[in-house]
């Protein structure tokens, strides 16, 4: 008596294999994220002689829980913002705005400040958040 063995075509599936490798890879990608703050201390940069005068290209306005705003360091009414903001970015080609607004403050100031924003032709409203530790 012969007995005849049946060989199962024996296959490697690839797919599952390929996914687990994408999914690790998508993994280690995200959880290596670079931080600058870290790559910034450790750079050393060269000394040198020549000094470039800075200048302020962003213009920064505070909205306090109360509701009063600031230009910088100096409170100002809203009814006169659209004015010092005019001077204020007068000289300044990039006209770049950052709002910083309490997370409980009013909506309808910081509505109020964009308004006066986009009468003026501001051309980056930014608004800066505060991370939560």
């Amino acid at each position: 008596m012969k007995y005849k063995f049946k060989r199962d075509d024996l296959e490697l599936n690839l797919a599952p294999m390929i996914d687990v490798v994408f999914l690790l890879l998508i993994f280690f990608i995200v959880a290596s994220t670079l931080n600058l703050r870290e790559v910034k201390s450790n750079i050393r940069l060269p000394d040198t002689q020549v000094v470039e005068e800075k200048k302020e290209t962003e213009v920064n306005i505070s909205v306090t829980k109360k509701g009063k705003v600031y230009l910088g360091k100096e409170r100002v009414r809203l009814s006169k913002l659209e004015d010092r903001l005019r001077k204020k970015l007068a000289n300044n080609s990039v006209k770049t705005l950052t709002v910083f607004a309490d997370k409980e403050v009013a909506f309808q100031k910081v509505i109020r400040v964009m308004d006066i924003a986009k009468k003026i032709k501001v051309k980056n409203l930014n608004f800066a958040l505060h991370k939560s530790e």
